[in-house]
């Protein structure tokens, strides 16, 4: 495998933020962070989300959390202690969803019962506390919680994905959120209809693939340049 630059990495994270910032994802908060070696490089804290250079990405050594460069965000222990959990985790993102959010805060499972929902299984879990991750100890339950899936939802504060790579992980952002969404507009007039372990298995391995989540990567970015975020960022060569 070969080993990635600081600097490609960087642009990465910067590019990646930008178009979660278009997408109504990230406001003024929201961090996604890339895995090199024992490296994590993660949005500055102060580095506004839709405008964010590669040069105030920040790098943490994910072993002692030791910072290397930059200032990371307040709850970087999210990133750290699912790295530490998960060997087969490449990129973390934290951000502040809506609907995910609203569904948690009202009891309502997020099950899977849209296309969009089947890459994080029957059902998203739920960290049942809405307090901000700032120590190693609140990320090892946040890690814990979403064990071996794909997210997680953080009651009445936000969601969580863990995936292997930073396009895998712009992409279950969006379907993390579209999904929420459908299911918030279904929740109003009834109860979903989940899918079945045989449906599930088969839509989940159908949105799963590398040409379908490249396209929602490719489309993420084009929505930004569009809207004139990209701007400064040589994104050819994340395309």
């Amino acid at each position: 495998m070969s080993v990635r630059s600081p600097s490609a990495l960087a642009l990465q994270v910067a590019a990646a933020s930008r178009a979660l910032a278009v997408a109504g994802l990230f406001d003024m908060h929201g961090h996604l962070s890339v895995r090199e070696g024992d490296i994590a490089y993660v949005n500055a804290h102060s580095a506004s989300r839709i405008a964010i250079r590669p040069d105030e990405v920040a790098s943490v050594r994910i072993g002692d959390g030791a910072t290397v460069g930059g200032t990371p965000p307040s709850e970087l222990p999210i990133h750290l202690e699912i790295y530490r959990a998960r060997a087969d985790v490449g990129a973390v993102v934290h951000f502040h969803a809506l609907y995910a959010t609203a569904l948690a805060v009202a009891g309502k499972p997020f099950v899977a019962a849209f296309n969009a929902g089947a890459p994080f299984g029957r059902e998203v879990p739920v960290f049942d506390d809405p307090r901000l991750v700032r120590d190693d100890a609140m990320g090892r339950k946040v890690a814990a919680v979403v064990g071996t899936g794909r997210a997680a939802v953080l009651r009445g504060h936000g969601a969580v994905i863990a995936t292997a790579g930073i396009v895998d992980a712009v992409a279950l952002a969006l379907e993390l959120e579209e999904s929420a969404r459908r299911l918030w507009l279904t929740y109003a007039i009834g109860e979903p209809r989940r899918f079945s372990a045989d449906e599930l298995a088969s839509v989940a391995a159908g949105i799963g693939e590398p040409r379908v989540t490249r396209k929602i990567w490719i489309d993420a970015l084009e929505r930004a340049r569009l809207a004139g975020a990209l701007a400064g960022l040589d994104v050819e060569s994340l395309i």
